[in-house]
């Protein structure tokens, strides 16, 4: 196997990795700027102090009160689009405090039984709902959800093309050794050279004659 190959399988193996690593360095730039100051004054502070304040008015918002306020709530520059209002959702339980302090909190709906989970981090002094975006699934760890077996089945399947390609070069380069040792030319065919007496003794026939 020659160095081109070694590395291009190298390159193959490190490309998801590289992939992830370019993933976390544009999302982690994108954050710097990605809450608005404007909402982290010491009265947004105080107002959003804790999470199940925050919580309460996710509940007002998703209800349909008050849909203005998702906007101080997430705290962003980016202003995301409100989800519609609706009526019959309830704020139910804090769900689960995630490894990454995200807290989950549980909202129902009383009518068709539908659930939605919202996280709630604080950030900033003070706490906000977190829209669930590219940064979220990277901040909360979600992403390794999908990735880690992503990159186990990529690299199972790259495995499997790699040793059947260096078997393949393998075998290939056997045959021709075999075909050297034994004076035949490769693809030639050795019905022909065990012709090439008979052809041979038949000119010597005709010559005779």
């Amino acid at each position: 196997m020659n160095k081109r190959a070694v590395y291009i399988g190298i390159g193959l193996f490190l490309l998801p990795l590289i992939a992830a690593g370019g993933f976390m360095l544009i999302v982690r730039l994108q954050a710097i700027f990605r809450y608005d100051p404007a909402y982290f004054t010491p009265a947004y502070q105080k107002q959003y102090a804790s999470p199940g304040i925050v919580a309460s008015a996710i509940e007002q918002g998703l209800r349909g009160e008050n849909q203005e306020i998702f906007a101080e709530l997430t705290g962003l520059r980016r202003k995301i689009q409100p989800p519609e209002a609706n009526p019959n959702l309830r704020l139910m339980i804090l769900l689960e405090v995630t490894d990454r302090d995200y807290y989950q909190f549980l909202f129902f709906d009383i009518q068709n039984y539908h659930r939605l989970l919202i996280p709630v981090k604080e950030v900033g002094s003070r706490w906000v709902m977190a829209p669930q975006d590219l940064y979220y699934y990277l901040d909360s760890g979600d992403w390794l959800l999908f990735f880690t077996p992503a990159l186990a089945i990529y690299w199972s399947l790259l495995a499997v093309i790699l040793v059947g390609a260096g078997i393949y070069r393998l075998a290939a380069s056997f045959r021709r050794q075999l075909y050297q040792q034994v004076g035949e030319r490769p693809g030639e065919r050795v019905s022909e050279r065990m012709s090439e007496p008979a052809r041979e003794r038949g000119k010597h026939d005709k010559i005779d004659h």
